[in-house]
């Protein structure tokens, strides 16, 4: 069995018996490696105060879709997730591309996905985050770093996108504080990321 990447981050270890306020550990469930780069930078720029540690879940091995992966997976990390709050405070980020569909139609199938399996709806104040980029993740690192981008264009091959993705989580910290002014062009699937980083608040 693949273990899940463990990549430490620097709290204070809640007291014995007692479940911590803070976020402790967070696992990413993606579908690539700019997916888990993304949110992984985000998260240590963001809140490296608060996460013991970021666990990232084995990749697709490149066979089948990567959203089929993530939306097969989704119910189990979810049931897990659940599992895990009763001893210690964790949370969970699913990122998975939209590709040419609404974002809010890739959100219902992982909705549906949980319906099937059994599991009970994301709750409004669970630490649950669905994002889900339009048409995919270099959608929003070519927005974040000022690119421009549309959602229509598919940008997965344009030149020195690595090399832009920890800008691209530097401009996602701030663009997701409070009372942040969003810049116009900012395109929808990433303006709908925002309330759900906040489920990390």
């Amino acid at each position: 069995m693949m273990r899940a990447a463990v990549f430490p981050l620097l709290s204070e270890s809640p007291e014995a018996g007692i479940v911590s306020s803070r976020i402790a550990e967070v696992v990413l469930l993606v579908e690539d490696a700019r997916q888990r780069d993304l949110v992984r930078h985000y998260l240590r720029r963001a809140h490296n105060s608060s996460y013991r540690n970021i666990r990232v879940r084995p990749l697709p091995s490149g066979r089948g879709s990567g959203e089929q992966y993530v939306r097969e997976k989704y119910p189990s990390e979810v049931k897990e997730y659940r599992t895990q709050m009763h001893r210690r405070r964790t949370a969970l980020v699913v990122a998975t591309d939209a590709d040419l569909r609404p974002a809010a139609q890739r959100e219902n199938e992982l909705a549906a996905a949980l319906e099937t399996t059994g599991e009970q709806p994301r709750g409004e104040t669970e630490a649950i985050v669905l994002l889900i980029p339009k048409r995919n993740v270099e959608t929003w690192i070519c927005c974040l770093t000022g690119e421009g981008a549309d959602e229509v264009t598919d940008y997965k091959n344009r030149r020195g996108i690595d090399g832009m993705i920890r800008p691209a989580a530097g401009a996602l910290y701030q663009w997701s504080r409070p009372r942040q002014v969003i810049p116009t062009d900012c395109v929808p699937s990433l303006q709908r990321a925002f309330p759900e980083l906040r489920r990390l608040a």
